[in-house]
């Protein structure tokens, strides 16, 4: 195997940044904004390990502050490198139909730019559908069970507020049954309402994604130059998609940039908005820099529309803190698209004490959740001011003008 880009998800195991409380100010300018929006902040210095991966990412410094007892985080600088030779491979697999089984669903079709990197519906509609995402329209097995999670900024779920995170433990999907980004990949390749469907069966579908691929020229060529060996596998292919899912990436949010040192990057509500979300326990689960504890929780949502039998998430009802990043693209929200505005998400936490799911007994809520205080209009209006500097537009929408397949990009869109 060419150890030249082959592997750079796994190089970055165990990154740590050194110790807490990295200084975020710049020459005592920040610490001005801060105190009119919350009480003295700690801040002393660290040394910094910056990260290089294979020469694909390149991981700067994680920036943290901590504010009313809570340590708020910034994510890594990273300057990206989309031209290794896995993730142009990676990035030509993510929009080509060619591995779903009737070759009309591609993994972009449930993860498009515009709709950052999710597609903008409560249930995604995958093999057998026709449309982009909204006004997408299921085919005959119906739609998949759960809202479909950004891929933004993947390559550091499991990462805490010390910088530390393992790639290859790394939690996936609502429930966390998947470990790691690269195995991650496959699954959609293998599910039955997102790309298998009924013509082909789970115990054939790898036989077949690899048959085709070896049988194309182009496909066998670009693996032979990513992986350096003729035979392609289906690590090869979830490898391939982890190291272009890694150079998707969405770092320099208001937020990221004010962590950073400029003291206007954001607002005075945006300040205060951090300080009500440091005082309410918003952060006891949307915590670290991706804004998740990456846990499960039982929050007893409501099940979400349609579906024929309960989603029990994990086993227990429990479901997988999400990012609280790139909010702005990727509603709808809850693991099943349950609510479309972020206003109704916040009545949600305003309630704490009384499930929506009859599945869910008051008694089983986590105590966590149970504890949330009342949010007056103010308080709202701040916290969800604060979720909005954590929005960065500036991330990769570009796709490929062909697949090497010669199937519409994208799949039937």
């Amino acid at each position: 195997m060419n150890s030249a880009g082959s592997q750079p998800a796994r190089a970055l195991l165990l990154i740590a940044i050194s110790h807490l409380l990295v200084s975020c100010s710049s020459e005592g300018e920040d610490d001005t904004a801060l105190e009119s929006a919350t009480e003295p902040v700690s801040e002393t210095d660290t040394d910094t390990v910056p990260i290089s991966t294979d020469q694909t990412i390149s991981f700067g410094t994680v920036r943290t502050i901590e504010m009313n007892g809570v340590v708020f985080a910034s994510l890594p600088e990273a300057e990206v490198n989309a031209d290794t030779a896995t993730a142009q491979l990676g990035r030509l697999l993510f929009w080509d139909p060619v591995l779903s089984a009737d070759m009309d669903t591609a993994c972009a079709t449930c993860h498009l730019p515009e709709f950052g990197y999710s597609d903008g519906r409560q249930r995604s509609a995958g093999t057998g559908g026709v449309g982009t995402g909204p006004e997408r329209n299921p085919g005959q097995i119906g739609q998949v069970q759960r809202n479909a999670q950004t891929i933004l900024n993947t390559v550091w779920n499991g990462i805490n507020e010390l910088g530390l995170f393992d790639t290859e433990t790394a939690p996936m999907f609502w429930d966390s049954r998947v470990q790691g980004l690269a195995n991650q990949a496959l699954e959609p390749i293998r599910s039955r309402e997102e790309m298998r469907g009924d013509n082909i069966s789970l115990e054939n579908i790898d036989a077949e994604i690899l048959s085709r691929l070896s049988g194309n020229a182009e496909y066998q060529s670009l693996f032979d130059t990513a992986f350096g060996t003729s035979e392609i596998t289906m690590a090869h292919v979830g490898q391939a998609l982890a190291d272009y899912q890694s150079t998707l990436v969405a770092n320099n949010a208001p937020f990221d940039r004010w962590m950073r040192g400029d003291a206007d990057a954001m607002s005075e509500q945006q300040l205060d908005g951090m300080a009500q979300f440091a005082q309410t326990g918003c952060a006891d689960c949307h915590s670290g820099p991706m804004f998740s504890d990456f846990d499960t929780h039982v929050l007893g949502v409501r099940e979400a529309n349609g579906l024929d039998t309960p989603d029990s998430g994990d086993g227990s009802f429990a479901f997988r803190t999400p990012t609280l990043r790139q909010l702005e693209f990727t509603g709808p929200y809850f693991h099943g698209g349950q609510d479309n505005d972020l206003d109704d998400v916040v009545d949600f936490y305003d309630n704490p004490n009384n499930s929506e799911n009859p599945n869910v007994a008051n008694n089983q809520l986590d105590q966590d959740f149970r504890d949330l205080p009342n949010i007056n209009n103010n308080r709202r209006n701040a916290i969800e001011a604060f979720l909005g500097a954590l929005n960065d537009g500036d991330f990769d929408q570009s796709r490929p003008a062909r697949v090497p397949s010669g199937l519409p990009v994208g799949g039937a869109l």
